[in-house]
């Protein structure tokens, strides 16, 4: 049996991963990224090509209807691929809230102190449950892979 992926999977999913692709927002500025340990350890070639396959693959999951379908699979991948799925809603609402924070910041503080310490904790804290969506992602895709191959070893 074929598993189709609903529209809201799929805008959750590449939510997620622009958020992976395009470090910005309150979560991935300036001290919040120095303070998670961002801006290092990757060279510019690998971050670059890291881009370029999550932007494909944004345009398959966009273009291709059925990219994000899967064979049912009972048990383990079964619980896989619904951990992922709700771990990307959750990853996506993350990463709106971590692209509009900052704004919403300067709307709802009123007095800001002088070293802006609210931001930082707020960029803290999204940036600590970014990891939510990457989860999810994971579990998702791991999920659909070993339904795959659950199909293929039972056809053999």
């Amino acid at each position: 049996m074929h598993q189709k992926t609903h529209a809201a999977l799929k805008v959750a999913y590449c939510l997620v991963l622009l958020n992976m692709v395009f470090p910005f927002g309150l979560a991935q500025s300036g001290w919040v990224s120095l303070a998670m340990g961002g801006f290092g350890g990757a060279s510019f070639i690998s971050m670059l090509a890291f881009l370029a396959l999550g932007l494909y693959r944004i345009y398959l999951v966009a273009r291709v209807p059925d990219v994000l379908d899967s064979n049912a699979a009972p048990g383990f991948e079964a619980t896989l691929i619904n951990i992922g799925k709700v771990l990307l809603y959750v990853g996506s609402i993350v990463a709106v809230l971590s692209w509009v924070a900052g704004p919403l910041m300067h709307a709802f503080v009123q007095r800001r102190t002088e070293s802006g310490v609210e931001y930082f904790v707020v960029g803290m804290y999204l940036a600590m449950a970014g990891g939510i969506g990457k989860l999810g992602l994971f579990l998702f895709e791991f999920g659909r892979l070993r339904a795959f191959e659950r199909t293929v070893a039972s056809a053999s």
